[in-house]
């Protein structure tokens, strides 16, 4: 049974970056080992603890309640209550965030949205009217490529809110139609078969915009409004501001608040470490870092991109079998900002995402320990992000 919401709950169905992943052979079988592992242990050690001290051994069947059979094992396998080896998803960005009073608002549609929108159709059943509202980071296709297939953009009761700056909509624009009701016909099916006539919901684009237009003038063709970015967006009792970060294009973060809580959401942002420190890049970035420093103190959850390790990001090592490269103007920070700034803005949970999606599971484990031993520490609240975590606030 799904408890009730009392404030704002977040889902996150994809935290990682680049393109989507699946553990590979190696990865599999290091998950397998381990839970045989786990489980041979917990085995050896309840038959140990019901040894009576005679030479013999204590019999299978009493520790199965009866002979051995799929049922039993199962059972006693089942009574164990094991923990599963941590699974951080392989899916790309995408959070979904419910407000008590019914707001469903998403962050960003890549391949992590397909899952979403389908526990949006399962949530909303029979209602007949619908409204999702999604607020884009930035045009790429890893945040953008599960919009068209998603099941909520092809069900005539739904209203899609489509909030971004113009790149964001104009991406979902060019291939789909979906504001412009066109599409070139040398684009038609070159990347994706559907298109606005294949899609049954409506869409409607709102443009964020860095000052105000004049008045009577539309500063795109694809929005049907146009919002300030440094005026909240108000939803009921939620309200959200955008933020530009810094990255190759053009891109927001969020910070929403409601009932006294707060959650910032900021994906593919560059703290740059140029040797330059003159370097327009380098200030444009120290820049945005400050915003965002500024804007994340105190809050209560904080979703930031930390896909590289400082070395990785230096071009020391590797990441899992790719080779040594700096990754300088990738557009992307390293654990160990995000770990300062958790610190530095005393953020109350912190989880570092945009995943790399050339890391091996088995590394992924050991950046979470370091997280941990830190949390142990400093008591600050860090850890790797999750697909399929959910978090109440």
């Amino acid at each position: 049974m799904t408890r009730d919401i009392a404030n704002m709950r977040i889902r996150f169905y994809g935290v990682q970056g680049g393109d989507s992943g699946y553990p590979d052979v190696n990865e599999r079988s290091a998950i397998v080992d381990e839970v045989r592992d786990t489980l041979l242990q917990r085995v050896f050690s309840d038959l140990a603890a019901a040894d009576d001290g005679n030479t013999a051994s204590p019999e299978l069947t009493a520790l199965l309640n009866g002979s051995v059979t799929a049922e039993t094992v199962s059972t006693y396998r089942n009574s164990l209550d094991l923990d599963y080896p941590v699974s951080y998803g392989g899916w790309t960005t995408c959070v979904h965030l419910e407000t008590a009073d019914g707001h469903d608002i998403v962050f960003d549609c890549g391949t992590g949205f397909r899952n979403c929108a389908l526990d949006l159709q399962h949530k909303w059943s029979e209602t007949k009217e619908r409204h999702l509202f999604i607020l884009g980071s930035h045009s790429h296709i890893d945040h953008t490529i599960g919009f068209d297939q998603a099941a909520v953009c092809h069900d005539p009761r739904n209203t899609i809110h489509v909030v971004g700056n113009q790149q964001f909509l104009s991406a979902l624009d060019r291939n789909l139609g979906i504001f412009t009701k066109q599409v070139a016909e040398s684009i038609i099916g070159v990347q994706t078969p559907l298109y606005y006539g294949t899609m049954a919901a409506r869409f409607e684009g709102t443009v964020i915009v860095s000052q105000k237009q004049p008045e009577g003038s539309r500063s795109t063709n694809i929005a049907a409004h146009t919002f300030i970015i440094n005026k909240p967006l108000q939803l009921g009792n939620t309200s959200i501001r955008a933020f530009e970060v810094c990255h190759p294009a053009p891109c927001l973060a969020y910070r929403i608040e409601r009932g006294g809580k707060s959650f910032v959401f900021c994906t593919d942002h560059e703290l740059r470490r140029g040797v330059d420190q003159y370097d327009p890049r380098q200030k444009k970035s120290e820049q945005a870092e400050r915003q965002l420093r500024d804007i994340a103190t105190e809050t209560d959850l904080l979703y930031r991109d930390g896909q590289f390790q400082r070395r990785e990001y230096d071009g020391e090592i590797g990441i899992g079998r790719s080779p040594a490269m700096t990754r300088l103007d990738w557009g992307h920070s390293c654990v160990e900002d995000v770990i300062e700034m958790a610190d530095q803005c005393d953020v109350g949970h912190t989880l570092v995402g945009h995943h790399e999606p050339n890391r091996p599971w088995q590394d992924y484990r050991q950046i979470d320990d370091q997280l941990d031993q830190h949390r142990q520490k400093t008591g600050r609240h860090i850890q790797l992000a999750r697909a399929e975590m959910v978090i109440d606030l």
